[in-house]
């Protein structure tokens, strides 16, 4: 039977929410849920696909929508808005990505008529990307577990795990400090929690790449602290992978790096939710 999909609205404890939700038809019975965390691309094609894939591997796989407020997205985050970003951030070194100075720098280059749409959907994008947007996006997730736990008729009663990249995989670390009914966090080259690991109660994977320095340098020192409170950390570095290995419209995508650790999630999925 194929996999369907659709746009969903609910609300919970922080207001409207909006999300992607894929499963195969029909749902006779509950069944274990996937949320699947964005990158700073927000909920696009990639991530569709992805939550496409862990519904035909049995879940059903929802994908909140992080830049939604009241459960719509704002023009300056809308899906095409943020493609053409993702194309002008893959033009300019990665090194003016996180700088405004840099990033205002590269922008003098377009031409008039593109650059202030571009400079406000930047602005919007990489405004988010501080303690109280992450807070923001943390008690989205939470309300999407709580939906998809106690209220979605798909998953009703079911256990809720997550798998989030970059941004969205130190998301979905965070869900596990927060969330004690939590079964199962994947982290794919996401900054790991500073904080509240003495609260994590279900087991923690993650991917990281060995030419993702920023990231993977900081893993040891999380997997010491978890040992340290009795949790379960299991990782992988792969030598020669690059920060987004696993996503196929990065330029830094790695084809056996991302089938070995689609493999590896699947099974750490069906050993979570049973």
């Amino acid at each position: 039977m194929p996999v369907q999909a659709e746009w969903i609205t609910f609300t919970g404890a922080h207001g409207t929410h909006r999300a992607y939700v894929a499963s195969i038809e029909p749902v006779a019975a509950p069944r274990p849920c996937v949320l699947v965390l964005q990158e700073i691309w927000g909920v696009e094609a990639h991530i569709q696909d992805v939550t496409r894939r862990f519904a035909a591997a049995g879940y059903v796989a929802v994908a909140p929508d992080l830049f939604a407020v009241d459960g719509a997205r704002p023009e300056a985050l809308d899906e095409k808005r943020l493609a053409a970003a993702k194309k002008f951030l893959h033009a300019i070194p990665h090194s003016s990505w996180f700088s405004p100075e840099a990033r205002e720098k590269e922008l003098d280059a377009l031409p008039a008529d593109r650059r202030e749409p571009m400079r406000e959907t930047l602005n919007a994008q990489f405004g988010m990307l501080n303690p109280e947007g992450h807070a923001r996006f943390a008690d989205i997730i939470a309300d999407t577990a709580d939906y998809m736990r106690n209220r979605c008729d798909k998953t009703r009663g079911m256990p809720v795990a997550s798998v989030g990249f970059c941004m969205g995989g130190a998301l979905s670390a965070v869900l596990a400090t927060r969330d004690p009914l939590h079964a199962g966090s994947v982290v794919f080259y996401g900054r790991p929690p500073q904080q509240g690991i003495e609260r994590i109660a279900c087991p923690v994977l993650g991917f990281f790449g060995g030419e993702d320095p920023n990231i993977t340098n900081l893993i040891p020192a999380f997997a010491e602290a978890m040992k340290l409170h009795g949790k379960t950390f299991e990782y992988v570095v792969y030598p020669d992978a690059r920060h987004a290995f696993f996503n196929d419209t990065n330029p830094t995508y790695h084809a056996a790096h991302a089938r070995d650790a689609f493999a590896r999630t699947l099974d750490f999925l069906l050993r979570v939710t049973k």
